[in-house]
């Protein structure tokens, strides 16, 4: 297959011409890399750091000590001394232009917005070798398109304006160039003077241009820009300022295509600008130690913060000096502050790492899936670890609402060799399906398919062998699972149908699963298995970790079961006063009586869901029939 591809490559040159176009870094970013689209370092001679593995714009003939002033420019100086090419374009790190049309809204620029720079942007914006040639071949010049600044927030009536609106660039600097213009460009000024008073443009300084062209115009680029650096008094310019000559480079080359169509002899193309939010390269995540390293990673979001922090703290207590301990927090959300407040805890811990995991660029993979209840769309994340700690062997997984009582590079340390996790029986699951929900069997043996329903475990603490999900399962593999059924436990479901029969069982003391409402020992748990109500009675006597799983969580019920552990460790977390504050803000809105209307509801709800669930069990087809009926009166009620 890959003889074929570059087969195919070379065809594509065979039949088409020689397309350079250059994609300008100053910073590690992703980026398309093929045959036509170059990355290239830009500033690389004053840079602390070498891009790898990408063109940069020190070598040969170069301006790249001028970058301060000349910006992306330096990558066409070095492009037009330097490249042979038969066409010449110029895209950013995060900016390109589509080569096919999108029907989707544009931002308030008027380009359209991606995420991510990734495979599926390549083939949705046309960023192949042969879509590009095949628009390429037909063009003498193509540009962006072309933007109303009257359309634009902020942007003045002319362009002349505009260059002045952000109020870091000077009148005087127009006015200089607009004499240069006049003294070796004569015939350029008509032009340069449309388009000053004008309120169109093309933004960005990219372009692509056939050869002779593009060498025509770098030619004459360059000259005016450095004439216009030798009489240019910039000695007291801002940062901003300092970039004049490229901000200058990018009405030149407005007047310089407006020169282009007067002569009436060249093909123009405009396309559409493709803006990409994320451009930040996916890191790889190496152990934070080369030895003694203790992986552990949570998923949070930023709202739920105080809590990690919390946790965070009760983990610290029980740290030791034997070990390192390698905290990775997987999120979307979670704001700087609140990042540096919670690493402030392990504050002169030289063996502890805590680490943040952005998982944004992967949100498409999640939104399909299915969430109900308290759950969000965090929980899910742990099935990405195999991919995303690809350095590492194993890691250690806590749910967030946990308070950790003991040494967890004990359970670390648990030979998981052979099998695909480490976890704890639920007993709470077992008295479930022994007949406190009738409809649980039903839904773990036909639906789940849960061959021994008394080995099903509780996901908040598991230990992954990262090593053997990857030899068993792939991320997409596991997420398709996932997407297949509205599971009842979301991920928890999905992992106990997945990893059956090659689970090794910790004791349960590591994630002993709290009482509440007073009824999951004496309803729920009371029906399991009598070996697993005695493992969870042991367990209770002694818990390493407590998971605070269910609706009373120790911070709004400070009264419930082991809610005092949890507050110890809370008077001692950075987040003691936000924690109050949500609890007297709690009490306060629950002293509130419900309205009326809404009392009603719940009350009518409370008597005939039990009836319901009698006649209509869920997960059978007369509960869907059900259902089915209702939405239909619904809809016939709406109209």
């Amino acid at each position: 297959m890959q003889h074929l591809n570059a087969l195919l490559r070379r065809t594509i040159y065979i039949m088409g011409k020689k397309i350079k176009i250059l994609i300008s870094c100053h910073k590690p970013s992703d980026y398309i890399q093929n045959e036509i689209l170059t990355p290239i370092q830009v500033g690389t001679e004053n840079s602390t750091i070498q891009l790898p593995g990408i063109s940069h714009d020190n070598v040969g003939d170069n301006i790249s000590s001028r970058n301060e002033n000349y910006c992306e420019l330096t990558a066409q100086y070095w492009a037009w001394k330097n490249v042979d090419a038969e066409y010449y374009g110029f895209f950013h790190y995060r900016r390109y232009l589509s080569f096919l049309h999108i029907d989707e809204p544009y931002d308030c620029w008027g380009n359209l917005v991606s995420d991510f720079i990734d495979a599926t942007c390549t083939k949705k914006f046309g960023l192949d070798e042969r879509t590009i040639q095949d628009v390429v071949d037909k063009y003498d010049v193509i540009l962006p398109e072309c933007k109303d600044i009257l359309k634009m927030p902020n942007m003045g009536n002319t362009m002349k304006e505009q260059y002045l609106s952000s109020g870091y660039l000077h009148l005087r600097d127009l006015d200089l160039l607009m004499q240069i213009l006049e003294e070796r460009q004569p015939e350029f000024v008509p032009y340069a003077k449309q388009y000053f008073e004008g309120h169109v443009t093309y933004l960005n300084n990219m372009f692509i241009m056939r050869r002779d062209l593009f060498l025509s115009y770098s030619a004459w680029l360059f000259d005016l820009l450095d004439e216009f650096v030798k009489r240019a008094d910039m000695r007291d310019y801002s940062i901003e300022a300092l970039r004049t000559p490229g901000h200058l480079a990018e009405r030149l080359l407005n007047i310089y295509c407006l020169y282009l169509h007067a002569q009436n002899k060249y093909s123009f193309c405009e396309l559409q600008t493709v803006g990409f939010t994320y451009t930040d390269p996916i890191p790889e995540y190496q152990p934070a130690f080369s030895s003694n390293n203790v992986a552990v990673a949570l998923s949070a979001n930023n709202y739920y913060v105080p809590y990690v922090g919390v946790l965070l703290k009760s983990m610290q207590d029980h740290f030791t000096t034997n070990n390192n301990y390698d905290l990775l927090i997987m999120h979307r959300d979670i704001s700087t502050a609140n990042q540096k407040t919670l690493c402030s805890i392990f504050s002169g811990y030289e063996n502890v790492s805590l680490r943040f995991i952005d998982i944004k660029r992967f949100e498409n993979r999640f939104h399909h899936l299915f969430l109900r209840g308290h759950f969000v769309v965090e929980t899910y994340f742990r099935l990405l670890m195999p991919e995303l700690l690809s350095h590492y062997q194993k890691v250690l997984y806590l749910d967030s609402d946990i308070i950790v009582q003991a040494d967890l590079a004990d359970l670390y340390h648990v030979d998981v060799s052979g099998y695909l996790l480490a976890g704890c029986h639920d007993a709470d699951t077992a008295g479930l399906y022994n007949g406190f929900e009738p409809q649980k069997k039903n839904y773990m043996d036909n639906v789940l398919k849960i061959c021994e329903p008394y080995k099903y475990f509780q996901a908040g603490v598991l230990l992954f062998n990262l090593a053997e999900f990857r030899r068993t399962y792939t991320t997409d593999e596991m997420l398709r699972f996932a997407a297949s059924y509205q599971w009842e436990l979301l991920d928890q479901d999905v992992l106990n149908h997945l990893a059956q029969g090659r689970v090794k069982y910790a004791d349960m003391s590591w994630n002993l699963m709290t009482d509440w409402r007073g009824i999951r020992i004496s309803e729920i748990i009371s029906r399991a298995p009598k070996y697993l109500q005695d493992e969870y009675q042991k367990a209770r006597s002694c818990p390493k970790v407590i998971h605070y799983a269910g609706p009373d969580k120790p911070w709004q019920q400070p009264g419930s079961d082991f809610a005092e552990i949890f507050w110890s460790y809370a008077r001692m977390s950075p987040f003691y006063e936000v924690l109050l504050q949500r609890l007297m803000e709690q009490v306060s809105h629950s002293t509130q009586p419900a309205p009326l209307h809404t009392r009603m509801k719940l009350r009518v709800k409370s008597i005939l869901m039990p009836l319901i669930d009698f006649g209509f069990p869920k997960f059978t087809k007369r509960r869907e029939t059900l259902k089915k009926i209702l939405k239909a009166i619904k809809h016939l009620v709406k109209r």
